[in-house]
């Protein structure tokens, strides 16, 4: 009878133990996750409410949120970034998605040399950020610049331009490096989807008539709708937190003209070394991408169900 009785609970715990298994294994992953990001995510907070300049150590101490609101009513430069930043991030992302499709539209038809072409599309993504702004900043360059030589052939311009003279054409000229070094990243996840749709559905569409403008919106763009989404809001994230290529350019001017706000949080981090607004500055950059992913995403499921 004891033995009859034990199998019970021998079956109970194989069974407990085959349900905590997947949680034990995914331990050691969420402990590594909730130390070096959580927790640093926490003290950041914790530091954004509190006075802490590395140079003056007697004035360090908890603030509050006096931060937050020194940056909102206080601070012109954080305002001028906001803008500065979307403008940065939204004008680069639309061009490097559609420019991206295009190319992997092509690409992605069979002729020879197709290989070739392949890698050739792809190498800017294997540049470093600041290998890529140096390279744009000699091109875009006022006296031997290549950009203003080939204008002025095409007859253009009549004149070399100084492109990092104002913060307009300095804008263009970071957003066109960063514009040809995304590109091959859409390149690349747009021919990984496209191989991915079945042939049959170009054949029949092919027999019914179809155009291929018709044949592009009603077949391509929506089967790879979910990398579109995906891509662009990775991108966007990427660009937002960019900080290597706009140094290597511009350095942020002029006059602060293309100072983004993740540069303007690095420089008041690095140069003013003063933490608590720094992290105060962080704090409210994370907290935009946070609302902007969940709107945009949120967007995407919405125009995907009316497909559907």
């Amino acid at each position: 009878m004891s033995s009859i009785a034990s199998k019970p609970k021998i079956t109970h715990r194989r069974a407990l133990r085959k349900q905590l298994t997947p949680y034990m294994l995914l331990a050691p992953v969420i402990i590594f996750i909730c130390c070096f990001m959580f927790w640093p995510i926490i003290n950041v907070f914790i530091l954004s409410m509190q006075n802490h300049v590395v140079t003056k150590p007697k004035q360090w101490g908890y603030i509050g949120f006096a931060n937050y609101v020194k940056i909102f009513t206080k601070d012109t430069v954080f305002t001028k970034t906001i803008w500065t930043t979307l403008r940065w991030v939204l004008i680069s992302v639309v061009f490097q998605c559609v420019l991206g499709f295009w190319l992997a539209y092509v690409l992605n038809k069979k002729f020879k040399g197709r290989g070739i072409a392949r890698a050739l599309a792809l190498t800017p993504w294997a540049v470093a950020g600041v290998m890529v702004g140096i390279i744009w900043k000699l091109i875009m360059g006022e006296t031997y610049g290549v950009f203003n030589d080939l204008l002025k052939k095409l007859g253009i311009i009549q004149q070399n331009v100084s492109w990092f003279a104002n913060a307009q054409s300095a804008t263009f000229s970071i957003i066109l490096a960063n514009v040809w070094r995304g590109i091959p990243f859409f390149t690349l996840s747009y021919l990984a989807a496209l191989s991915s749709i079945p042939d049959d559905l170009y054949e029949s569409a092919k027999i019914d008539g179809a155009s291929a403008p018709r044949t592009l919106f009603s077949i391509t763009i929506p089967m790879i709708r979910d990398t579109i989404i995906l891509t662009t809001l990775l991108r966007s994230i990427w660009t937002f937190n960019a900080v290597d290529l706009i140094i290597s350019m511009t350095d942020g001017g002029p006059n602060r003209g293309t100072t983004t706000l993740a540069l303007y949080i690095m420089t008041t981090f690095k140069g003013k070394m003063d933490y608590g607004y720094a992290s105060a500055l962080s704090v409210i950059a994370t907290l935009i991408m946070m609302v902007l992913a969940f709107i945009y995403i949120k967007w995407g499921k919405l125009g995907k169900e009316g497909i559907n």
